[in-house]
């Protein structure tokens, strides 16, 4: 299981380099997209072995390993008043309306969590589960947005603008439930992802 914007570039990289890698097993991914909630629930009733997200809660019991850091910056419409910063604080954004993550999403806990240190809240004028939503939405001037930065960004009609106030990473797990014995083959996925985490996976999520 993994977050949706994973499907694009960084699930299908990691899978085909472990197939091209062990090229004598007759290897079958299942796959299936989700909100970290929706994937941590999936992993603790078993319907995954392993889920690509955001840190599990300490209470859940999971065990999880980061294996990506991805940039956050802030999304504008390409006409609103902060298209032409270079630069963005969280603090100059407070008066303009958010399109912001949908509670049960790992991005939802985070920028809570950031808004929260920095002792304000923005306005919050639609909740989306799903990046590529938000980013349509900013696109078409329903409000600014904090997401991952990623390819699909470019290609959409909105401001990208790097935020300065704030630890500008997120990062992502490798998640599994270590009271339950993963198989040999889950076990050797989950050794390959785990060992070359630094070699490689950053480069795709770039």
């Amino acid at each position: 299981g993994f977050i949706l914007p994973l499907g694009v570039k960084f699930i299908p990289e990691i899978a085909a380099a472990y197939i091209e890698e062990n090229p004598e097993l007759d290897i079958r991914f299942s796959f299936e997209n989700g909100i970290t909630e929706k994937l941590l629930n999936g992993l603790i009733s078993k319907a995954y072995d392993l889920v690509f997200c955001s840190k599990p809660p300490e209470n859940l019991g999971l065990t999880s390993i980061p294996v990506i850091n991805e940039n956050l910056v802030l999304i504008v419409p390409p006409k609103h008043p902060l298209a032409n910063h270079y630069t963005v604080s969280l603090k100059e954004t407070l008066d303009y309306p958010y399109v912001y993550f949908s509670k049960g999403s790992g991005m939802r806990d985070l920028t809570d969590s950031i808004f929260s240190s920095l002792g304000y809240m923005p306005n919050f004028a639609y909740e989306v589960e799903e990046d590529r939503i938000i980013a349509g939405l900013v696109a078409k001037n329903f409000g600014i947005a904090i997401v991952s930065y990623s390819e699909l960004l470019i290609r959409l009609n909105v401001k990208i603008i790097p935020i300065v106030d704030i630890e500008s990473e997120r990062k992502i797990y490798m998640v599994n439930d270590s009271r339950i014995s993963m198989s040999p083959v889950v076990r050797s996925f989950y050794n390959f992802v785990a060992n070359r985490s630094g070699e490689i996976w950053h480069g795709l999520i770039q």
